[in-house]
């Protein structure tokens, strides 16, 4: 089973969290009010994404976090990579060649290396502003309702 680790799933939370109230400074105790991720995690993932310069970080009395505005094209895969580092689906892939012993024999790797890019393609391809879109309530109900119940 291929999974985001609970480090990257918490940061796409928090980052649609902040991307839905783009102009707020955000704290970490309201981060975790609002999304229930614990508070420690929320201090840890807030730090690992300013310093992937993906957030803006505000010391002092009324400080927080503020998304880049540089940044306007964030993508999942820059978000996972601010907390895990790299995509890679398995230890050959990565940028510090692992000592496989199999490597002399591998017959997967080259198959390896172009799924990961496809899974890497896959997650950069998708902006945290579209996490953050609101799907269309079809089933709000109707401003008419009251005639709706006397006629029926």
């Amino acid at each position: 089973m291929i999974r985001l680790s609970n480090l990257a799933d918490y940061a796409v939370v928090l980052m649609s969290n902040i991307a839905a109230r783009p102009d707020d400074i955000h704290t970490a105790l309201k981060l975790n009010a609002d999304t229930k991720v614990p508070l420690p995690t929320v201090s840890k993932i807030l730090g690992k994404l300013a310093k992937a310069d993906l957030l803006i970080s505000h010391r002092g009395i009324g400080g927080g976090f503020l998304l880049n505005s540089g940044k306007s094209d964030i993508s999942i895969a820059d978000i996972i990579e601010a907390v895990d580092g790299p995509v890679q689906l398995t230890n050959c892939l990565g940028e510090h060649d692992m000592s496989c012993d199999f490597e002399p024999v591998c017959m997967t790797r080259s198959k390896w290396d172009k799924i990961n890019r496809a899974v890497y393609e896959a997650l950069d391809s998708v902006s945290l502003s579209e996490m953050v879109i609101q799907p269309l309530d079809f089933f709000a109900a109707p401003e008419n309702e009251e005639i709706l119940e006397t006629e029926g």
